[in-house]
């Protein structure tokens, strides 16, 4: 059980509440609010916070949306993070990446049918999300030679800090999975 209160959409009356859940409702693509933020609803201000940063990293950016949600993939995976990895698994699905893709993606990376930057950049991401003191010059080189731009390296690196701190609060507070 979750340690603090979701605060379904009917529920809320905090208009900083009603006015973010209605954002995430818009621009996430699912029509739904997670309860990822449904569980920071009790704080009005740290959800939109959370909320502004996910959006920011995830959902604007040069690098594609899918590829963020692959690197939260492999970084859930890599922390045993069972409410992110199922939440991207469902949100790379829902944006049309096939199932074998996402199985592979979790079963066996060497195999999944992705071109080498991408494959690549999901290496990286893992590595910075989980031994970012191991990561080198030379692994940034491998994805300047690759043609990453040094705004697409940062998005990475900001998007390996977002989904480790994502996996953290969620298992900290032992968040609920979504029924989805």
């Amino acid at each position: 059980m979750t340690q603090f209160a979701i605060i379904q959409e009917d529920a809320a009356t905090d208009p900083k509440v009603l006015a973010v859940y209605d954002n995430i409702r818009r621009e996430l693509g699912f029509g739904m609010v997670p309860n990822l933020f449904k569980s920071m609803a009790t704080n009005p201000d740290f959800l939109e916070a959370n909320w502004l940063k996910f959006r920011s990293i995830v959902l604007h950016g040069s690098l594609p949306r899918t590829l963020k949600e692959m690197i939260g993939v492999v970084i859930s995976q890599a922390h045993n993070s069972e409410y992110a990895l199922r939440v991207h698994l469902h949100g790379l699905s829902a944006l049309g990446i096939s199932e074998e893709v996402l199985r592979l993606l979790v079963e066996d990376f060497d195999r999944c049918p992705l071109p080498e930057r991408q494959k690549a950049t999901i290496q990286f991401g893992l590595l910075a999300g989980t031994k970012p003191l191991d990561v080198t010059k030379a692994d940034y080189e491998r994805l300047y030679d690759l043609g990453l731009t040094d705004e697409e390296v940062f998005e990475i690196v900001a998007t390996t800090n977002l989904f480790t701190s994502v996996n953290q609060y969620t298992d900290a507070i032992s968040l609920e999975i979504d029924k989805l």
